[in-house]
């Protein structure tokens, strides 16, 4: 056995009054109390307090990142956790590519709701429920009114615990240019959690490429080859057997073709997000363009404060921070605040390398493919300045 760890006996004392608690909610269901319970229950959800602290208490024992209490604001949202929702076959056993200097489990996205969480676009026509019967609440996430720092509409979640100077980054922007010839492929496009999927697939998953991240990534290949700019699109779902070891694989696909392919300078890891409340209640992160209803982006971006080597992570950061201003001057709520992490999540492969994540698992995939032709026509554009 490993020296400092002891083998514990018996109950731990956490889950006695657990138990007891238990047995209290069990008595009162069944002597006629189920609608006062319901209703104390209810109330009991609501307390964010609460609510947090039981997060923390259950997801805590993977090493997540706890989240930061937040009360909600008179539009009535609800706190809600950011964070990839795991498949049930995954173990603790599995090891990430991608961990923090204690070698904890990681999400790309843990997101805290913000201030500025305001009511957007009439969605009347899409579903009000997941395929799992979760129900669906809608926002718009700007970062204008909330607590995140920010110049000129970027606005940084920092959750990274490193400075950076975003003035500087604004005011020096990192130049990447297309290649000349497309056949030099310039974008690199894979998914490392390929089977992440939206609001028709039950559990927000599935192996399709038709009806997952996959088809997403084949209308970014379609809008950027028609811009005249070379694309190496991964199709494969490299999440399936292993969710956890798929940051490793990916790292290897990356690493191959970069090896045949060196033009390559930029790669995006396109990703679908998740925001859940304890309860189960599902976000969907919206905006509009000419009149459609379309998912929000987020940009996901890794430094080496976890420990593993980034030395170009600023590189990284300002090539997103950039973009980000070009795609808001045109769609001012197309995209969330930038979202800085511990984890580098393989962007050390070159400077222009990011996780983008479009929409959640409660938006349409007809959302995302809106989001994604308009961001895929900025990044062109960007590229070829």
């Amino acid at each position: 056995m490993a020296k400092g760890h002891r083998k514990r006996n018996g109950l731990p004392l956490w889950s006695i009054p657990c138990l007891l608690m238990a047995g209290v909610l069990l008595a009162v269901d069944r002597f006629g109390g189920g609608e006062q319970l319901d209703t104390l229950l209810q109330s009991i959800a609501g307390n964010t307090g609460f609510v947090q602290a039981a997060l923390s208490a259950e997801i805590g024992a993977l090493g997540w990142e706890s989240v930061s209490e937040h009360q909600p604001n008179p539009v009535g949202v609800e706190q809600v956790v950011s964070a990839q929702a795991l498949p049930q076959s995954m173990t603790d056993a599995e090891t990430s590519c991608d961990t923090d200097a204690t070698g904890t489990l990681v999400s790309e996205s843990l997101f805290a709701l913000p201030d500025n969480v305001r009511k957007a676009v009439d969605t009347s026509n899409a579903p009000t429920k997941t395929a799992s019967g979760a129900a669906i609440k809608q926002l718009t996430i700007t970062g204008k009114s909330g607590d995140y720092p920010g110049q000129d509409g970027i606005y940084i979640s920092n959750m990274s615990g490193l400075s950076y100077d975003l003035a500087g980054m604004l005011a020096d922007p990192l130049k990447i240019t297309k290649n000349a010839s497309s056949n030099e492929p310039t974008v690199m496009i894979l998914h490392t959690h390929a089977s992440e999927a939206y609001v028709d697939q039950k559990g927000g998953r599935s192996e399709d490429p038709a009806h997952n991240v996959v088809y997403i990534g084949d209308v970014l290949t379609e809008v950027l080859q028609q811009q005249g700019i070379g694309v190496v699109h991964c199709r494969e779902i490299i999440d399936v057997p292993s969710y956890n070891q798929s940051y490793n694989r990916a790292m290897d696909i990356i690493e191959a073709q970069l090896e045949k392919t060196s033009s390559i300078k930029v790669i995006i890891d396109l990703h679908r997000d998740s925001m859940i409340t304890s309860s189960g209640m599902e976000y969907k992160v919206v905006s509009e363009i000419d009149g459609q209803t379309c998912a929000q982006l987020m940009f996901v971006m890794g430094t080496n404060a976890g420990g593993l080597t980034h030395p170009n992570w600023k590189s990284n950061l300002n090539f997103a921070v950039n973009l980000q201003k070009s795609i808001l001057a045109e769609y001012p709520t197309l995209m969330r605040p930038i979202n800085l992490r511990k984890q580098r999540f393989n962007e050390q492969a070159t400077t222009g390398s990011m996780i983008l994540e479009c929409g959640t698992s409660a938006n349409t995939i007809e959302e995302a493919e809106v989001s994604i032709r308009a961001f895929g026509k900025k990044l062109a554009e960007y590229l070829s300045q």
